[in-house]
């Protein structure tokens, strides 16, 4: 069991064991996608508000960056895991269609050292294409051109191909949009996808304290994020609530395999941790209580002081819980740990 969650987190996990061939890895990778079911159902929750999973693969960070094979193995056993399904493809059709036009939402911020990983976000693509969504209607989208390059994220305009494209470089839509005391116009890359994977990092916020799921989408795919910096946990809970965000955000896969803890959201090399893990839900306001449990341990076992003795408590968390949007009391929150064998580092010559 991992030493980052304590006592009473060992008494909640369920540890599922390794999996059968060496890191997981499915037979059908590479094959066509399984034929999809005659109805396709990706319900808001496939395993219920407050459900998270968390794939643990120890050495799946290998020096600066993710082993792309392993990763692969983790996304995929997360998928599979949270859907109940025992095959890629299938469990990608619980969350999207073939039909869809799919947005995968990165974190770049810290540069290549603290963003959503590539190995990561690649073995998302490739389940993606397995559930049977073309390349033309995939593109991956965060912010700024600058910090996706530093994320090792090159711009990819082609429409025939998946598409990397940071919004900033784009145009947004005409009208602005009220969200409670918030507003913010979407970007209409954005806007063209039916649903969207959000692959946020764990980290720490110099205003909410905590910036994982729900940061991501909600001052991620706007213009001007910054005119709600001075009220961001109401921004977070009500832009999340809006329909442009919630009607696609099918699934949150979260890059874990490094924590910052402190110093966020940009890189603090002092604060950064390897923590091995990939996590699933398609509960944001769970995962991102989780990332705040996280987060405060880290801290105190570094001599931190806490996020509410520093003034960023994650507010955001009960008021998003009080409006409907997940699980934010952790007593409710089921965390479901698989753990798969450690990784093996490729053979030198």
């Amino acid at each position: 069991m991992s030493n980052d969650m304590n006592r009473r987190e060992m008494l909640r996990h369920t540890a599922l064991g390794g999996a059968a061939t060496a890191l997981g890895i499915h037979a059908s990778r590479g094959k066509p996608a399984v034929a999809a079911p005659a109805k396709l159902v990706h319900p808001v929750n496939v395993r219920g508000p407050g459900h998270v999973v968390r794939v643990h693969t120890p050495g799946l960070k290998q020096g600066f960056f993710p082993d792309p094979r392993a990763a692969r193995a983790a996304v995929d056993k997360a998928v599979m895991t949270l859907a109940g399904e025992d095959d890629p493809g299938r469990a990608w059709l619980r969350f999207i269609t073939p039909q869809d036009r799919v947005g995968i939402k990165i974190n770049c911020l810290g540069t290549r050292m603290v963003s959503s990983m590539k190995e990561v976000v690649w073995a998302v693509a490739d389940g993606i294409r397995e559930a049977g969504v073309k390349d033309e209607n995939i593109v991956i989208i965060d912010m700024f051109a600058s910090n996706m390059m530093g994320g090792r994220y090159n711009q990819q305009h082609n429409k025939s191909k998946m598409r990397v494209f940071a919004h900033k470089e784009g145009t947004y839509q005409k009208s602005w949009v009220n969200a409670g005391p918030s507003r913010a116009r979407f970007a209409d890359v954005f806007l063209w996808t039916t649903a969207v994977i959000n692959i946020p990092v764990i980290k720490d916020h110099d205003l909410a304290g905590v910036t994982c799921c729900m940061k991501n989408m909600t001052f991620g795919v706007v213009e001007k994020p910054h005119i709600n910096h001075h009220i961001v946990n109401e921004a977070i809970a009500h832009l999340w609530a809006l329909d442009e965000i919630r009607s696609r955000v099918r699934l949150n896969l979260i890059d874990g395999s490094s924590i910052l803890y402190d110093g966020g959201p940009k890189y603090n090399r002092k604060a950064l941790i390897t923590h091995d893990s990939i996590y699933a839900t398609t509960d944001p306001v769970a995962m991102d209580a989780l990332a705040f449990e996280l987060i405060e341990a880290k801290r105190a076992a570094n001599g931190y002081k806490t996020l509410k003795d520093v003034g960023r408590s994650p507010d955001f968390l009960n008021l998003a819980s009080e409006m409907g949007l997940g699980i934010a009391d952790r007593e409710k929150i089921a965390l479901q740990t698989v753990n798969l064998p450690p990784v093996v580092p490729a053979a030198t010559t």
